[in-house]
């Protein structure tokens, strides 16, 4: 059975390539995130608003914070979903593409609120980088969603064998046994 293919990838290496995307694009972000959030200076944006909000103060106070933890959760649950496809478990493929959904969202409110605090140059790259890292994010969910489909798939259709199988009440044999039995005998006498 030749397995289906998109873009030249079946959905298992497109998963797996997913997995392994995430993980370098998420340290290569970290790494340029690091220079421009790590050193949030918090009296600059009390400076610049005389009533800041208070949830926005502390979400570009702790912006690093919050995208360092959100990025090591990230890895983690990258390197569970290489086991994931490795082990055929479906709901491991399912919960790493609910994460990338809120990881990217959260990264998005991130960016909002940090972006006048970046020149212009450093606000183009960024923005340019998270376009395209969500881009490549919700092209890696498609491979993700479609193998975690297979899997599911394929160990239902084994869940209906086994259900499948009749086991008798008795104590003697079913009828169909019986005829596999005789069946047997008869052609061995001969």
């Amino acid at each position: 059975m030749k397995q289906q293919q998109w873009c030249g990838l079946t959905a298992k290496m497109g998963t797996v390539l997913s997995g392994v995307f995430t993980i370098l694009a998420t340290n290569m972000y970290l790494i340029f995130e690091r220079k421009h959030l790590g050193h949030s200076n918090c009296s600059e944006i009390s400076l610049q608003e005389e009533g800041p909000n208070p949830a926005r103060q502390f979400l570009i106070c702790w912006s690093y914070t919050t995208v360092l933890c959100l990025s090591v959760v990230t890895i983690v649950l990258s390197c569970l979903l290489l086991y994931a496809v490795y082990a055929q478990i479906y709901s491991g493929l399912l919960v790493y593409g609910v994460w990338i959904l809120f990881y990217e969202a959260v990264n998005l409110v991130v960016q909002i609120f940090t972006n006048k605090f970046s020149s212009a140059e450093v606000r183009a790259m960024r923005w340019l980088g998270f376009v395209l890292r969500t881009l490549l994010h919700c092209y890696g969910l498609f491979f993700v969603i479609i193998y975690a489909h297979i899997i599911y798939k394929s160990q239902n259709q084994g869940n209906i064998v086994f259900y499948n199988r009749r086991v008798s009440m008795g104590g003697g044999e079913t009828p169909r046994q019986k005829s596999k039995i005789l069946s047997f005998v008869h052609h061995y006498k001969q």
